[in-house]
């Protein structure tokens, strides 16, 4: 009997990459699609397909700034098209247009006799500064849900939503353009520490804020809070 040789089948390569928090560890495999006859279309994540942001200083609206410069559906070069009344970036082969839309973030306003819970941030963008207790919307969440979310994972308290504190436009966070929904919640249980993601977590009054608030929407929304400038 003939000895039955041995067929390796070559397997794609995962690229392996995660985010600031070790915990939060992802694989995130390049996908190919075949969109068009005898054309090969490759995907690939964010930080590979050409994400350009200009040089020079940090400003107010640096998320803004942040473009794609190839198509991340068939890597052609985009180019600048004037659409809806605005100059945006499409594709001249497929007619994708990328749409600079912010990225829903939520989060509470705690307040006991007259101080205002903060976290400190535990890793960049803006590490050490200091922000209301927040973080960005899963896809199936309301903003109600993740404020709650959110509130447990950085305070370690739970709480109901009781309404609307504010909505703030976020530009100088380098990561995207941001909305910002903050709520006034009630604490309904929980133990207050500082979440994996925060380095300390504490009340404050006006006069005792930090002075290194980590983000302007923020900012703002202490602001208001207390009737008088941050």
């Amino acid at each position: 009997m003939k000895r039955k040789e041995k067929i390796e089948i070559e397997r794609p390569k995962i690229r392996r990459s995660w985010d600031r928090n070790p915990a939060t560890r992802v694989h995130e495999p390049t996908k190919v699609y075949n969109r068009k006859k005898g054309k090969t279309v490759v995907f690939k994540p964010e930080e590979e397909l050409g994400l350009h942001q200009p040089a020079g200083g940090e400003s107010d609206s640096v998320a803004m700034e942040k473009r794609y410069r190839y198509c991340p559906y068939c890597a052609t070069p985009l180019e600048e098209k004037f659409s809806d009344d605005r100059h945006r970036w499409a594709c001249p082969d497929c007619d994708f247009v990328w749409y600079n839309n912010p990225v829903p973030a939520c989060g509470g306003v705690i307040l006991k006799e007259g101080k205002v819970l903060l976290v400190k941030r535990k890793y960049e963008p803006r590490k050490g500064g200091w922000t209301l207790p927040a973080g960005f919307m899963e896809n199936d969440e309301s903003p109600e849900d993740c404020t709650k979310r959110e509130l447990e994972e950085e305070t370690g308290l739970k709480v109901e939503v009781k309404d609307l504190f504010g909505v703030y436009e976020a530009g100088d966070d380098p990561r995207t353009k941001v909305v910002l929904i903050l709520h006034n919640v009630e604490v309904v249980g929980g133990e207050l520490k500082p979440g994996d993601d925060a380095s300390d977590i504490g009340f404050f009054s006006h006069q005792k804020l930090p002075a290194n608030i980590a983000f302007k929407a923020h900012r703002r929304a202490l602001s208001k809070l207390f009737g008088r400038p941050v």
